[in-house]
Formats: C-alpha cells, sequence, structure tokens
C-alpha cells in the first residue's frame, strides 16, 4: 500500500535504524473502513509495535491526514480478526510522554546546531586571519 510506504518512510527518521528493522521492516498496512491495519509476521514484532510504536504511527498518519486514526496491529500468521479494537486509542498520558521525549531530542539537537554554529564561525575567523 503506497500510503504505508509514505508512513514507514516518515517513521524511519524518527527512530533508530535497528528498531525500525526489527520491528517495522517487514511489515504492511491497508485502511479497512476507518481503521488503519497493520500485518505483522510474528506476535513478536506486533507486541514491539503496539506497546513501543503504536503513538508514533498514529501521530505520524495524523501528520499526514490532518485527522486521527484508529491503528489496529495483526499478526497476520495467527489468523487474527481485522476488525477495529474499540481500546485502540492510545492514552492521553501515553501521548504526552511520546510528545516530551520528542520535545528533549529537538532540545538536544538544537543545542548540537548552536554548538556547530560557533565552530563554524570560528574556523571562518580562522581561515581569514591565514
Amino acid at each position: 500500500m503506497e500510503f504505508w510506504s509514505e508512513v514507514l518512510e516518515r517513521i524511519r527518521w524518527k527512530i533508530p535504524k535497528a528498531s525500525y528493522d526489527l520491528y517495522f521492516a517487514k511489515t504492511e498496512g491497508e485502511w479497512n473502513g476507518e481503521v488503519l491495519c497493520i500485518f505483522t509476521e510474528n506476535q513478536f514484532s506486533k507486541d514491539g509495535l503496539n506497546h513501543r510504536y503504536k503513538n508514533i504511527i498514529s501521530l505520524t498518519v495524523e501528520e499526514m491526514t490532518g485527522k486521527k486514526a484508529q491503528i489496529r496491529i495483526v499478526n497476520k500468521n495467527a489468523g487474527e480478526e481485522q476488525l477495529p479494537n474499540e481500546n485502540s486509542n492510545a492514552p492521553f498520558e501515553e501521548i504526552k510522554s511520546f510528545i516530551l521525549q520528542q520535545n528533549r531530542m529537538i532540545n538536544r539537537l538544537q543545542k548540537r546546531v548552536r554548538e556547530l554554529e560557533k565552530k563554524v564561525v570560528y574556523l571562518e575567523g580562522e581561515r581569514i586571519i591565514r
């Protein structure tokens, strides 16, 4: 599904490569009504996506569509139903925690950018003097 490929591409830049390869690389996604069903190859991947990355998936889909979507993660090899799970919306506290983590990461990256900018200015000054 082309939409799922775009979601994956955005998520790829948000999480460590090892985590992406472990949990996302072999997934498929498709819309089932108002629900985005994500198909995994095993229970381990399903559990990891549900417990670690469901919020990131949900927020990424919301970024792309402008609206919240229900996310259902299915182990395709277990013959699970693909019906929406009524409790699939992430709790407020999990989303809040995720946003706080992202803000901390942004602040660290901004600090690194400022440090690099100082180094560039210094090196450019050194070049002019020589």
